[in-house]
């Protein structure tokens, strides 16, 4: 097998970065949050560093889209990490030589509602079907559900048409979350704001989608019911 070139101290960290999104939000970081998060200058840099990971083999990204870095090879810090699991797994296996079970991953049952529109609202909640996840994407089971998105308008924060996404249930949210949100009977799927409307001084709430080719929809508060937020992305290849 032939050695992955070595990474730099920066390398590894912004790998790391992207490896404890995805493992916590099931979602890559966007560009905007791997600058935030390390303060470049500017968006070069975050270019430059993940170029540099693609050309020595440790991520993908289909299609230059922004949310979709793919993990090929795991940064060092993380492959010792498993390395310890795995011998102390290997070290309970022996402990346990009467046992024939194979240990299992446990994996929850959600429920997946029906469909959310990424686009223009769609009417949701329509099926009765349930989709299994890891424990480690959710946050509280007994407040979390399943949708499928339906469009393209929320594309540049990753979420594609087709994808699975998980909701936490709640009726509020802050400014910048992804939320599913109701207005008259029909959900979508959009970035929550409560700000004054830019036309007029009254503050309104916008959906905004992730689609430059898109506009925001804005309105009054008491229209629009938010159902949760976003903590998780499936999608299949």
């Amino acid at each position: 097998m032939n050695q992955l070139p070595t990474l730099t101290e920066k390398e590894k960290t912004v790998l790391t970065y992207v490896e404890q999104s995805l493992s916590e939000r099931g979602i890559s970081p966007s560009y905007q949050e791997i600058k935030d998060h390390f303060g470049f200058a500017s968006f070069n840099s975050v270019q430059n560093y993940l170029k540099q990971l693609i050309q020595k083999g440790y991520i993908a990204i289909p299609s230059n889209q922004k949310r979709a870095i793919q993990i090929l090879h795991s940064s060092n810090s993380v492959q010792q990490t498993v390395l310890k699991m795995v011998q102390k797994a290997a070290e309970f296996s022996d402990e346990s030589e009467n046992s024939v079970t194979p240990m299992r991953e446990e994996v929850l049952s959600l429920p997946l509602l029906g469909k959310v529109a990424a686009g223009r609202p769609l009417e949701a909640y329509t099926h009765d079907e349930t989709v299994d996840v890891p424990p480690s994407m959710v946050r509280n089971a007994n407040k979390t559900f399943a949708l499928k998105v339906s469009g393209s308008s929320m594309i540049e924060d990753g979420i594609h048409d087709g994808d699975i996404i998980l909701v936490q249930k709640q009726a509020n949210a802050s400014n910048g979350e992804i939320v599913v949100a109701s207005i008259e009977n029909e959900s979508t799927v959009k970035r929550y704001f409560l700000r004054p409307h830019p036309e007029i001084k009254e503050k309104m709430i916008e959906l905004r989608p992730a689609n430059s080719t898109m506009n925001s929809m804005w309105y009054q508060p008491e229209k629009v019911d938010i159902q949760g937020v976003l903590v998780g992305l499936l999608r299949k290849f």
